[in-house]
């Protein structure tokens, strides 16, 4: 008896001790139907254009829902895009590959919606956890609700009427496949010049017109392009009545070169259709997005940015799947823009910095994806005699097929940042050695060749670059380009690193050092860093891409103090230059992207109240519209500067480069209260983190490898503890490393365990700072809804 209750007891004391030192986990408390009904969008004044329209998509296909200035007064329209949605008219040479006018997005058709009433008000919501538009449109006859939604896996719209005192009549509406820029240039308008002249002298032969048919129930529209170079199909099948409810089911695919679009999307309606009579369409569509939300959480005691943030969180899932298209300006989203392709020079760059730290890894696969797969045509845009080498012109199709000549391959190379970036944010070595060192070999290659090409005779015995373009700045062609000298050195170094990390003793490793070695210096003076060798940086600027060593590449950091000097010397110039010179330029000179980066760097040199400040400049930008839709010249979508607006916050919470993470890096005064949930770093740590009254109460960080983590925090004597054991770290020069096994946690306090809040909830939110988006009373606050609103 003895035996078993000593064995009792020490079961007892084991079991106990065992379980109060157990790690203390982070209580994570959020609802997320009921927060992010907080930031739901709200209409309560009919929506007349794009930019005030409420959107859904799932990456490929989407809608805008809209009563077009041009429309009935009883027509509301359901304008549908489809992403992938390009011409692509053979180049006879690979000059013209350049007219991109040949291969550019197409405009593709909408449903109408007709009452018998005149349209005099709505009232909708945009309800982001389900991803569903919901409302009532009131007609001078009576009302209808609707409810519609992009099936979030299954490329098939939905959009349900339900009348009283009413009748909707739903009717599609084909758009002829013409790239609005060629109407544009053809009536004399746009800009002079260059390719713009030489598009203006190419006549475009028209594709046939669409064909209407029927089978089995569903309606096709058949439209194949040029020289049946591509085809496309919408179909769509109405069930229910018009003086009652009804519903469409919708599809569009565009297939090249297959000629398969007719049964693919036959059998997208037929399984959407199952799925309804199965009861599991709705299901199945929110299943994806009540999965894609928890991914990361952030709060903010700042009511305005918060609903931004989350409003762009759902814009990307809507925007964007791993295995779609690369995200060009506009998404699922399409608009008659003059800028109808993806833009290499800045703008794929800054999409693909957001789902980084926002942990949602999986919708930004498909720029690294599409690398992936189109390498070969990367291959074909240099010229025949540089061997092994790749490129890509500033501006592209989905295949990347775009000629860029005898020219530095600058865009390819930053576009390889990214992917870097995504491989580096995923902890992916395999990746990283077996698909992006071959492409990044390649383009490396080019810069090779051009400099062997283009010698430079120079007294400095260094390697210069004899031309190349600092984008969008006037005059920014010339020698010594910084923007290109950043981005050899980056990519030099990174193909070093790659080598060195796997043993692969490429033979190609002795030019890559030697190059590094012997590259001309930035050029800098004492402003700052330059344009380039002849180019002062004198005249107002929206791109920082002489500021590309800074950031993102971080050639130059902020580490040691000579180089913070230089880096906040230039930064603080560029902006002066850009805002208070009173020069004119053509170009628009501040726009969102220019606030985004500003902040970023900012929040990079460690300083919080000026990241803030550029953070909220965009928000009062008049570009960006009550739908955080963002526009240059009001018809031109251009989706990153909104976007950026979500990597410059996580830039102020936390940033990784350099090896380190630094957690609160640039957290504003006005942001006393804030917490974080599973944002990711470089090296695959997933980070949480609270402060309370501007102080820090705890930050937790999880390995996903299995790696050191560097972490650098902003408060003096931390405590860590791994399992709820307590480690004595020592700092050194500013940081704290940590061994952590995969999967495992560490928690840093300035308190002991046991005194340390480790719960995560939202923080609370009065009724006049909920709904602030959207198309309304309360969107008036923003310079936006004057600049685009015509009520």
């Amino acid at each position: 008896m003895y035996n078993i209750k000593a064995l009792i007891f020490c079961c007892f004391v084991f079991f106990s001790t065992s379980f109060f030192s157990q790690e203390k986990h982070i209580d994570f408390k959020v609802d997320y139907e009921s927060f992010l009904s907080k930031h739901d969008m709200l209409w309560d004044i009919v929506p007349d254009k794009w930019q005030t329209a409420p959107y859904t998509g799932n990456g490929n296909i989407g809608f805008l829902f809209y009563q077009a200035e041009e429309s009935e007064s009883n027509v509301i329209s359901l304008y549908i895009g489809r992403h992938d949605y390009y011409d692509h008219r053979e180049a006879k040479t690979k000059a013209e590959e350049m007219l991109w006018i040949k291969r550019s997005r197409l405009p593709l058709g909408y449903f109408n919606l007709k009452s018998k009433g005149k349209i005099t008000g709505v009232n909708m919501r945009l309800d982001l956890w389900n991803a569903e538009l919901t409302g009532v449109v009131t007609t001078s006859k009576g009302t209808y609700k609707i409810k519609g939604f992009t099936h979030s896996t299954k490329d098939v719209i939905f959009f349900e009427t339900d009348t009283t005192d009413e009748k909707v009549e739903i009717t599609w509406h084909a758009e002829d496949p013409i790239p609005p820029v060629y109407e544009v240039l053809k009536s004399g308008g746009g800009p002079k010049g260059g390719t713009w002249d030489k598009m203006r002298a190419t006549t475009l032969e028209m594709p046939p017109q669409p064909t209407l048919s029927k089978k089995d129930g569903y309606n096709f529209c058949y439209q194949p392009l040029f020289d049946n170079r591509g085809e496309t199909t919408t179909g769509w099948k109405i069930l229910g009545s018009p003086s009652g409810k009804q519903q469409l089911i919708a599809s569009v695919h565009h297939t090249y070169p297959e000629h398969n679009s007719l049964e693919i999307v036959t059998e997208n309606l037929k399984t959407g259709e199952k799925l309804i009579k199965e009861n599991r369409f709705v299901s199945s569509h929110q299943t994806w997005w009540h999965d894609y939300y928890p991914l990361s959480f952030l709060t903010i005691n700042d009511a305005e940015k918060e609903s931004f943030y989350w409003i762009q969180m759902y814009k990307l899932g809507a925007a964007s799947r791993g295995n779609g298209p690369i995200l060009d300006l506009m998404g699922p989203w399409y608009n008659r823009t003059f800028w109808p392709m993806v833009w290499g020079d800045l703008n794929v760059q800054l999409i693909y910095w957001t789902h980084l730290t926002a942990n949602r890894m999986s919708i930004g696969e498909s720029l690294p994806n599409n690398i992936d797969k189109y390498t070969e045509n990367l291959e074909g845009n240099v010229p025949k005699h540089w061997k092994n080498s790749a490129a890509v012109a500033a501006l592209l199709p989905q295949d990347l097929i775009a000629y860029n000549g005898g020219k530095v391959p600058d865009m390819l190379t930053w576009m390889l940042h990214d992917y870097w970036l995504h491989c580096k944010f995923d902890e992916d070595e395999i990746r990283m050695r077996d698909k992006l060192f071959p492409i990044l070999k390649k383009t490396v290659n080019s810069y090779l060749n051009y400099i062997k090409d283009n010698p430079v005779d120079a007294d400095d015995g260094k390697i210069h670059i004899k031309y190349s373009w600092s984008p969008e700045y006037k005059p920014g062609h010339g020698q010594d380009i910084n923007f290109t000298l950043a981005l050899i050195r980056w990519s030099c170094q990174t193909l070093i690193d790659i080598d060195k990390q796997h043993n692969l003793n490429d033979p190609l490793l002795k030019e890559w050092k030697h190059l590094l070695d012997n590259l001309v210096d930035f050029q800098i003076d004492e402003n700052g860093l330059r344009i380039g060798k002849d180019i002062p940086f004198s005249n107002p600027h929206r791109h920082y891409s002489h500021l590309l060593a800074f950031y993102p590449l971080m050639v130059i950091t902020p580490e040691n103090e000579a180089d913070k000097k230089l880096l906040r010397r230039s930064l603080d110039h560029w902006l002066d230059v850009t805002f208070n010179s009173g020069k004119k330029i053509k170009a628009m000179p501040v726009t969102g992207y220019t606030a985004t980066g500003a902040s970023s760097m900012y929040a990079s040199l460690g300083d919080a109240e000026k990241a803030y400040y550029y953070l909220d400049f965009l928000i009062k930008h008049e570009n960006i519209s009550s739908t955080t839709m963002y526009s240059e010249g009001k018809i031109n979508p251009v989706i990153e500067s909104p976007l950026s607006f979500a990597t410059s916050l996580h830039d102020m919470m936390l940033q990784s480069w350099g090896g380190k993470i630094n957690v609160f890096p640039a957290s504003p005064k006005l942001w006393e209260d804030v917490s974080f949930h599973n944002l990711r770093t470089q090296g695959a740590f997933l980070v949480s983190a609270k402060k309370v009254k501007g102080n820090t109460e705890f930050i937790s960080i999880k390995s996903l490898k299995g790696n050191t983590c560097n972490v650098q925090v902003d408060f003096e004597k931390p405590k860590f503890y791994i399992n709820g054991k307590y480690l004595d770290i020592k700092e050194e020069d500013g940081l704290y490393n940590i061994d952590l096994k995969k999967d495992e946690s560490v928690i840093i306090t300035s308190k002991s365990l046991k005194k340390t809040d480790l719960t995560i909830i939202e923080l609370p939110k009065t009724k006049e700072e909920q709904n602030l988006f959207g198309f309304g009373e309360k969107t008036k606050r923003l310079p936006g809804h004057t600049y685009y609103s015509s009520n």
